[in-house]
């Protein structure tokens, strides 16, 4: 080799030094791949090879009316504050639309979820966070969103919300959230207070949150001990008007006959039988998307205590069935 060298006129010395950078540089390439013989990709820095660091995951961003988050454990504040502050008892009267809501989550028969899926149905589940549901079923939880549900807030405990404080509120509803949005990844701007009771303060606390709190136009009297699959059937059909917010329970009395029977007597009406989000668009009760929140995002306009409008006591109280 010696004797090579100095045939070809190639200075030792200098070939030695360009032999020696020459394993300095490769030496980490080949460290690299020898877990799993995949190249990894490098930089060059400084004059040393290291690994370009992941990409970070994408920023939440609004997609349709949700925020969609790779985010698992905080969602305080990422939905914008909610205004106008007033309960939503329907949507949009132009639109000849009507809305499934299905609320609660204990002893669900399985079978009005297959038939949404069956009759792709986009809806509405208010779903509870805790009491054994949301949180501790979250194969629940993805089986109504993959039924073509929107899965929005029911708070975590269940609890009316009158003469609460401010934490108590908005620790149900955060809680609650973070057990839906750890499987979805989604948050819906609606939350829904059992028996839809709530004062004031608990509705501009809701508010402050980034949610509008719903009701409903109709009820179908599932959680009425009693109650006939003839009267329910007939409540609803007498009452279907457009922009209608319709009230049922996971476990309710009668509650997949009713769906299978209304459903397509409403579709035949002319309706589109759909979920709470198309039931409200082109109403303020909406979110804007990533464009239109260079405007500033939601009507911020929050009044402090509005005066509420009148719970129809006829409307039912969404007592669970357990």
């Amino acid at each position: 080799m010696h004797r090579w060298l100095l045939k070809k006129g190639i200075n030792i010395r200098y070939f030695m030094l360009v032999l020696v950078v020459l394993m300095i540089v490769l030496l980490p390439v080949t460290v690299n791949r020898s877990k799993d013989n995949t190249p990894r990709k490098q930089e060059l820095s400084a004059g040393v090879l290291s690994e370009i660091p992941p990409a970070p995951p994408p920023g939440d961003r609004t997609e349709g009316n949700c925020v969609v988050t790779r985010d698992k454990e905080n969602f305080a504040g990422k939905l914008p504050p909610a205004g106008p502050v007033e309960i939503i008892y329907r949507g949009n009267p132009d639109l000849m639309r009507v809305a499934i809501t299905i609320d609660d989550g204990w002893n669900a028969d399985m079978r009005i979820l297959d038939l949404l899926k069956e009759w792709k149905i986009e809806w509405t589940a208010f779903l509870i966070g805790g009491r054994n549901l949301a949180e501790s079923h979250p194969e629940f939880v993805k089986r109504i969103a993959d039924s073509g549900g929107e899965v929005c807030n029911h708070t975590y405990s269940h609890s009316i919300m009158t003469g609460r404080d401010q934490a108590f509120v908005a620790g149900e509803i955060q809680n609650a959230q973070q057990a839906i949005t750890r499987v979805t990844g989604k948050i819906y701007p609606y939350v829904r207070f059992c028996g839809g009771n709530c004062d004031a303060a608990a509705l501009n606390w809701a508010a402050q949150e980034g949610y509008w709190v719903v009701n409903w136009t109709i009820d179908s009297e599932d959680t009425r001990k009693g109650i006939t699959f003839e009267q329910q059937v007939n409540t609803i059909l007498s009452s279907v008007r457009p922009g209608a917010i319709l009230l049922f329970h996971f476990g309710g009395y009668n509650t997949y006959p009713v769906l299978a029977t209304v459903i397509p007597e409403i579709q035949k009406r002319g309706y589109e039988v759909t979920s709470l989000s198309r039931v409200l668009e082109g109403t303020p009760y909406v979110l804007k998307n990533d464009k239109d929140k260079t405007d500033g995002g939601n009507d911020k306009s929050v009044s402090l205590f509005p005066v509420l409008p009148g719970v129809d006591e006829n409307s039912g109280n969404g007592d669970p069935i357990e």
